[in-house]
């Protein structure tokens, strides 16, 4: 049976509605933001993600929570329970991470309820958040991606880059992650570095703009493999351009530490960032959870459409 023009024309036109109207009932009352990050024993690390999250604007309640939090008031059971106990419609969860590709990512999965079973290819040594239970909430939980290649980031580390560029056709950046333990993993991480070396490298018109992973919870062969290519990697750009070593973070810590501890030896200049530093990292966050609810509630209301 053939479906009448009018009969698609209406439902079009519903859907137009649909995609008018949840972005902003997504940002209500009725809808608690959770942004979740891996949390530090460092203070400072934490407070920079906490006052990110502060400086969003969002009408329903928001919070933050850490995998591992030195604090009870940010651990991710508390903090699921006071945002489900406001009275909330939905808790909409942002995971403040740099990759979807990763245990962080996968431990967050486990919690909201999208996998049965806890990853345990975390931090090596690590045992701080593996024995938390998944979530109980009345509300229904929506879980973002991470941050991964969302344009928004390339802005984030364009800005963080900018002060240091000089004479860009001379000057080469090396982006520098985490990255993950397992392989597959890690080249999501690449190619989504690789999507921020393409944009800074239109921007600045910069020399060259190389991506490295530290995998710095892999095992030792691994880690070590890391360890050279990061250093084969500044060594090939110092031979024909000043390099720029730019960390792709969260937030200011060990890490950054342990690049210049990799690098020791090396002449180049560390651009010390920090993503949740920036003021773009709200935003992301508010579109990502925008998005994320949206997309659910679109789902739900044209699912009931006639």
């Amino acid at each position: 049976m053939k479906t009448s023009k009018v009969s698609r024309l209406a439902t079009g036109l519903a859907s137009l509605v649909v995609a008018a109207t949840t972005a902003t009932a997504v940002d209500n009352p009725a809808t608690a933001l959770m942004v979740v990050a891996h949390g530090s024993r460092s203070t400072n690390w934490n407070n920079r993600v906490i006052q990110t999250v502060d400086k969003l604007e969002w009408s329903g309640p928001k919070a933050v929570a850490f995998l591992t939090s030195p604090s009870p008031d940010h651990k991710l059971e508390q903090v699921a329970a006071q945002l489900d106990q406001s009275g909330v419609k939905r808790i909409v969860v942002v995971p403040l991470l740099v990759s979807s590709f990763s245990g962080h990512y996968e431990e967050i999965r486990y919690y909201v309820g999208q996998r049965k079973d806890m990853p345990h290819d975390g931090d090596e040594g690590d045992t701080e958040h593996v024995t938390a239970k998944p979530l109980k909430t009345k509300s229904p939980l929506f879980l973002t991606t991470a941050m991964d290649g969302h344009p928004l980031v390339s802005q984030i580390l364009a800005n963080d880059l900018k002060p240091f560029i000089k004479d860009a056709g001379q000057q080469s950046v090396v982006l520098v992650a985490h990255g993950p333990n397992e392989d597959g993993e890690n080249e999501q991480w690449l190619k989504h570095l690789n999507a921020h070396a393409r944009r800074l490298k239109e921007q600045f018109g910069l020399h060259r703009v190389e991506v490295v992973t530290l995998r710095d919870d892999a095992p030792k062969p691994i880690r070590d493999a890391a360890t050279a290519q990061l250093r084969t990697t500044v060594e090939r750009a110092k031979g024909d351009s000043q390099v720029l070593v730019l960390p792709v973070l969260i937030s200011v810590g060990h890490i950054q530490k342990e690049i210049q501890k990799r690098l020791e030896g090396l002449e180049f200049t560390m651009v010390e960032g920090g993503l949740a530093n920036h003021p773009l990292a709200a935003e992301w966050v508010r579109q990502q959870a925008v998005q994320a609810g949206a997309v659910n509630t679109a789902q739900r209301t044209t699912a009931s459409l006639p």
